[in-house]
């Protein structure tokens, strides 16, 4: 029997859904101009059985986007995504948020790719993307990162979100550019069914916090 995947992302505090059989696509937010603009995560996944003729009760897996991120949202839909899971008893697959949106730029620019998003001031999460693997995922500060951009910045494309103030008495080079902050559901399917080959399988899942990271640093 085909797998039934909800998809679920907020990290970046756009809420996306995605529901598929298989390796097929059968609904994306994205598409469905009445969730515009909504971080109503059960209305969400309410249009995606809606529109794709399914029922809670033809869930066979649920894979989420745990951060890092906006902490709020992330841990939002992780609770969600825990309660669906337990009442189904099916299994609930965290996936970091710089695997969905390394995968995504990866496809697009064919180069590995340094995935950085804000944390408490004036930390940073930071990791690297290549070949469908993240490495040097960590806590950093912002003198850290600067250092990490540079080392990269003529070998890498970026994702996230970061933004640094330039100083007017000793002007720096520009920094780059990230490309994109969320992934497709398309590319997040793609990262779900590999953690499906990998036998990748949890009952409930966590949102990344700087305690997290810090733990198993």
């Amino acid at each position: 029997m085909t797998m039934i995947s909800l998809l679920l992302q907020n990290s970046s505090g756009v809420m996306s859904v995605g529901l598929a059989s298989g390796e097929k696509l059968l609904f994306d937010s994205v598409s469905d101009i009445d969730l515009a603009g909504s971080r109503n995560v059960e209305l969400y996944v309410k249009a995606a059985l809606r529109n794709s003729n399914k029922t809670v009760s033809d869930l066979d897996f649920i894979f989420v986007d745990i951060g890092p991120g906006g902490l709020g949202a992330t841990r939002t839909t992780a609770a969600f995504a825990n309660a669906i899971g337990f009442a189904r008893k099916i299994p609930v697959i965290g996936i970091n948020a710089f695997e969905l949106i390394g995968d995504y730029v990866e496809h697009l620019e064919r180069k590995s790719v340094v995935c950085i998003r804000p944390a408490a001031r004036p930390n940073y999460y930071m990791g690297l993307y290549k070949g469908q693997t993240l490495t040097d995922f960590s806590f950093v500060n912002i003198n850290e990162v600067k250092s990490f951009i540079r080392k990269h910045q003529d070998i890498a494309a970026f994702a996230g979100k970061f933004s640094f103030s330039t100083s007017t008495d000793l002007p720096e080079d520009p920094w780059p550019s990230a490309i994109a902050n969320t992934t497709s559901m398309a590319s997040f399917l793609r990262v779900a069914l590999r953690k499906h080959k990998l036998g990748i399988s949890t009952t409930q899942v966590f949102p990344i916090t700087e305690t997290l990271v810090e733990a198993v640093s």
